[in-house]
């Protein structure tokens, strides 16, 4: 009897108070709570280089950027703001001429991921040069680069007047708003050696956050040249070097040095990333 008298007040108890719980509380059918997340410039992360699409999607022979391999033009780059790849131009060997001369340059190569079945470890790519922002400030950059004498240790020991011509850069921006892409200069880029740095890409304040590359060449017509056998050289015609008639040349190879800086704007916080 004791043990019922028990249950029975207990449960009389619970009843009383559940029947006070639903007279003061309120029906809630929406909450909203909060999620975060917070990010952080990393300097100690090594970079990659994220190859730019070669050409327009879907045309024949073209490698794509997970089919290649490209390493970075200096070996255990970390960010926030570096640049991961730069452009090495070879402009081949050329019969000494009294005429004005102009050559393009002798096309970059890059490394397949795997071999092809015809036992093809290499292909022509698209010459660029690829710049890194992980700051988080969008703070904006410049790419810029000058370019030294062609000079040999010979008699005449300098091309005087040479210079090289950037022709037709683009863009190509590896983020989703295309709106923060930097920008180029359209038609023609000319660099006259010890003339000081030009600008090549260029991202304004608001812009150029992620990865962003500017590319010379035409991946199809690369393509072709090096699928034709009667090609022996395959050559980028969108980056050419000008060399006067008049100018003495010796048998002898000439060696310019092409400096690349990636600046910070002015009125930012100066820093400047060592060239390469």
């Amino acid at each position: 009897m004791n043990y019922i008298k028990l249950a029975t007040i207990t449960a009389l108890s619970s009843t009383i108070l559940l029947s006070g719980l639903s007279a003061s509380a309120q029906e809630t059918r929406e909450v909203e709570t909060d999620g975060t997340i917070e990010f952080i410039s990393d300097t100690d992360q090594e970079l990659i280089v994220t190859p730019p699409e070669p050409g327009e999607p879907g045309e024949p022979g073209q490698p794509g950027p997970d089919e290649i391999v490209i390493n970075p033009e200096v070996p255990g780059t970390t960010g926030p703001l570096s640049i991961i790849k730069a452009v090495t131009m070879d402009f081949g060997s050329q019969v000494i001429s009294n005429q004005d001369q102009t050559y393009n340059m002798i096309a970059e190569m890059v490394e397949l991921a795997e071999a092809r079945p015809d036992g093809t470890t290499e292909v022509p790519y698209v010459s660029f040069a690829q710049v890194s922002d992980t700051r988080g400030s969008n703070a904006g950059w410049d790419l810029q680069v000058s370019l030294s004498d062609f000079t040999s240790n010979t008699q005449n020991n300098v091309l005087n007047g040479a210079q090289v011509a950037l022709n037709d850069a683009r863009i190509q921006y590896a983020g989703n708003n295309q709106n923060n892409a930097p920008t180029t200069q359209s038609g023609s880029i000319e660099l006259i050696p010890e003339s000081g740095s030009v600008s090549i890409m260029k991202a304004d304040s608001g812009k150029g956050a992620g990865v962003s590359s500017v590319v010379w060449g035409n991946q199809a017509d690369l393509s072709s040249q090096f699928e034709d056998e009667s090609v022996d050289t395959v050559e980028n015609s969108a980056i050419q070097v000008s060399i006067p008639g008049a100018t003495a040349k010796d048998a002898t190879t000439y060696t310019s040095n092409l400096s690349w800086e990636l600046v910070t704007l002015p009125g930012e916080d100066g820093e400047t990333v060592p060239e390469v």
